[in-house]
């Protein structure tokens, strides 16, 4: 199967998520190089999910999701935020996508609270950048301003000892100033910094004009009593006359530049023109906008090893180095998403296979694959494909026969394994020897899904049905349902056969799956070849969450034929 023709439930689902007007359609029409979304200024464009299958590099065969806005209000948007949150449950790579200008809110926050919770790789992705580069400085038009070589328009007075300190400073720079430097000088990170600035009675160790940000280092002096007090009048009386100050310890500098880089990157905000009545008054343990899984429970100054930056990389989450500034609309910063995007596939790729793994060069391996009504036309359902695929990878020999086949076939050849759709295990199951290895698609489909375990323990609950129950059969493919439907029709039979009780039935086919399953007693799911593993565990995470057991096809038919302990010998060595 070639890249242009993996299915959609074994490609890689990349989620765009955010707020609406933070340009989420418009940064995946620049990752993609198609205008796959509606693009608006209007807010709330995009309503319905948008997918594209497609081969991205360097990642390869991708499913890319425009959602709407996260933010969205109102009964429709409501609606729309579901949907949003059903698109979480299928996604394996989230992209928080947050516009520059505005910068980080409590619905980013939120979001970045779920994909955590599920513990869901994601990037956050400054949008916009190109916007900042257009922002008139805050000094400009009727604001007054504390710095120094501003006199004339400052609302404050200076003493001319405070300059002489500071070009001091700058000749005697510390070493982590010396190193910080290196990094902000000749406007490295896309904005113009100072060193030793004087605004109003202080000295700034680094300033950036255009957005009013102050970088202040601290050393372990910082942590005594008297001087975090000092340091909270000082930050009060800044962040009054508009200025954002941010503080790090020097030890970050020292031991985790990158990790000092990318924290400054993620306040490279500009503050809105003219600047609002209060600009920058933030608590203290506000000031530092780090990403989620910082150490955000210490306040600065709190605990000198306890640093909201040293904590990052190998001991902490992946997210270190995933925030990035990008710009849709000039295509800066683009192909840098698209390798950060492969980072973060490679780093959470697991090599996983339906049964290669299991199977020696020269196995061989019988597929029974019966060819009824319910067989599509001309080919066979994808788990057979799959598994016949990976048969020859393994240069295994595989034969497929039909049902009625199947015991002529053992009188000529002794498989390893036989597997069968699960639907004829009743005709089989005294066909094939118990030393071999008897088993089905539907079942090693489980354990492909990484469902295997958690399904297995609910089988039994089939023989606690009581009369009046309510059972839902959920297929995850849309096909058409045929006058001898294996979930429709076929499924109640059986149940209510084993059971001999008058069981009531539901049905779902495709995404649909209900958010309420507390009406159900238990849930039947199909092998689920046709949505990809994070959607298979969402939905039975869910059904988890509510109390309600899942089983699936292939385990179900094997326990109401009694082999369940048998089909599950495959798994013997894990």
């Amino acid at each position: 199967m070639s890249l242009n023709t993996t299915t959609s439930s074994e490609r890689l689902h990349i989620g765009f998520f955010g707020c609406r007007n933070s340009g989420k359609s418009s940064l995946v029409n620049a990752l993609t190089n198609q205008q796959l979304s509606v693009v608006s200024d209007i807010k709330g464009t995009t309503t319905d999910p948008v997918k594209k299958a497609m081969e991205l590099l360097p990642i390869g065969p991708v499913v890319i999701i425009d959602t709407a806005g996260f933010d969205d209000d109102g009964k429709l948007g409501k609606m729309r935020v579901d949907k949003t949150l059903e698109i979480l449950g299928k996604t394996d790579i989230a992209v928080l996508v947050i516009d520059s200008a505005s910068g980080m809110n409590d619905y980013d926050k939120e979001l970045i609270k779920l994909f955590e919770e599920r513990k869901l790789p994601y990037l956050v992705v400054y949008n916009k950048c190109d916007l900042k580069k257009q922002i008139n400085p805050p000094h400009e038009g009727d604001l007054k301003s504390l710095i120094s070589e501003r006199g004339k328009t400052a609302s404050h007075k200076f003493d001319k000892n405070i300059q002489i300190n500071a070009k001091n400073l700058r000749n005697n720079a510390t070493k982590q100033e010396r190193i910080l430097w290196k990094y902000l000088n000749k406007s490295q990170l896309g904005y113009k910094f100072r060193r030793q600035q004087p605004i109003g009675d202080y000295i700034a160790d680094f300033f950036c004009p255009s957005l009013n940000l102050i970088i202040e280092l601290d050393g372990g002096q910082h942590n005594e009593e008297k001087s975090i007090e000092y340091d909270k009048s000082r930050t009060e009386f800044l962040n009054r006359n508009g200025y954002n100050v941010i503080r790090i310890w020097n030890n970050d500098i020292d031991k985790n530049i990158e990790g000092v880089i990318e924290y400054i990157k993620s306040n490279l905000t500009p503050p809105p023109n003219p600047l609002p009545q209060g600009a920058g008054e933030r608590r203290q343990d506000e000031q530092y906008n780090l990403p989620p899984q910082g150490n955000k429970e210490y306040p600065p100054h709190e605990g000198g090893s306890k640093s909201p930056i040293s904590g990052w990389g190998k001991t902490t989450s992946r997210q270190f180095d995933r925030s990035i500034l990008v710009s849709a609309k000039t295509g800066e910063g683009i192909n840098e998403l698209k390798e950060l995007l492969g980072k973060t596939a490679g780093e959470n790729k697991v090599e996983k296979y339906i049964i290669k793994d299991r199977l020696k060069e020269g196995d061989v391996v019988i597929l029974v694959i019966p060819i009824d009504e319910s067989a599509p036309k001309g080919r066979i359902i994808l788990p057979q494909q799959n598994v016949l695929r990976e048969c020859l990878d393994a240069h295994a020999i595989p034969v497929c026969v039909q049902p009625e086949e199947l015991e002529q076939t053992l009188k000529k050849l002794t498989p390893a394994l036989v597997i069968t759709d699960s639907q004829v295990f009743g005709k089989i199951k005294d066909i094939v020897p118990e030393n071999i290895i008897l088993t089905s698609f539907s079942i090693l489909m489980a354990n492909y899904r990484g469902v295997v375990n958690e399904l297995i323990k609910n089988v039994s609950t089939i023989s606690k049905l009581q009369e009046g129950d309510t059972v839902l059969i959920a297929e995850a493919c849309t096909h058409h349902r045929q006058c001898n439907d294996i979930g429709t029709v076929k499924f109640p039979a059986w149940i209510s056969g084993f059971t001999g009780k008058n069981i009531n039935f539901e049905f779902t086919q495709g995404g649909e799956f209900p958010q309420d399953l507390s009406r159900f007693k238990l849930i039947i799911h199909c092998g689920g070849c046709m949505i990809n593993e994070a959607e298979m565990k969402t939905r039975q995470q869910r059904a988890v969450g509510q109390g309600v057991p899942m089983v699936n096809y292939g385990m179900a038919i094997a326990y109401m034929n009694g082999i369940l302990e048998r089909a599950l010998r495959v798994f013997k060595d894990e």
